[in-house]
């Protein structure tokens, strides 16, 4: 039994002496740190009445248009920067908004019109999330074009990859 404490005792000794973990940066420095291009893109119709239809958004884009990537910066602040520009006129930078919220779990973005979201507000759960990569999904409700009264619901999923 002596024996017994004794371990114990050296087990306590050893656990309480052991180094405290380093604090992991947070998804929100993980966004900023970097240029984060997006790898894959789908958009998923379906209608009130009819069949689904999936998109491949990503493989539809335009190769000069594949090589634009987003920054997270301090402040809420991002850009859409532009690569190969497909037409002359196209602005190298598309300035938008962005925070995280609950807990880190959702993304949203906002006066994001010109960017690959075309739409002025987004607020997006990640799917899944790491230091290189993380994928994004969200819903739309549109007036449904076939069944009067009802919508159609357009479902938005874009993986992006750290650069």
């Amino acid at each position: 039994m002596r024996y017994l404490l004794a371990f114990a005792t050296l087990v306590l000794v050893f656990s309480a002496c052991s180094k405290a973990p380093e604090n992991s940066p947070s998804k929100e420095d993980d966004l900023r740190g970097g240029k984060w291009k997006m790898v894959a893109g789908t958009q998923r119709l379906d209608p009130a009445v009819g069949m689904d239809t999936i998109y491949h958004y990503y493989d539809s884009l335009a190769l000069c248009a594949k090589d634009d990537y987003l920054v997270f910066s301090e402040n809420m602040d991002g850009t859409q920067n532009s690569g190969e520009k497909c037409d002359p006129s196209e602005p190298d930078v598309v300035d938008f908004k962005w925070f995280l919220e609950n807990n880190g779990s959702k993304i949203n973005f906002y006066n994001a019109t010109q960017t690959f979201l075309h739409q002025s507000a987004v607020s997006a759960p990640f799917v899944s999330f790491g230091p290189n990569e993380f994928t994004i999904r969200y819903v739309e409700l549109m007036a449904s074009t076939n069944a009067p009264g009802k919508n159609d619901t357009m479902t938005y999923t874009y993986t992006f990859r750290k650069q």
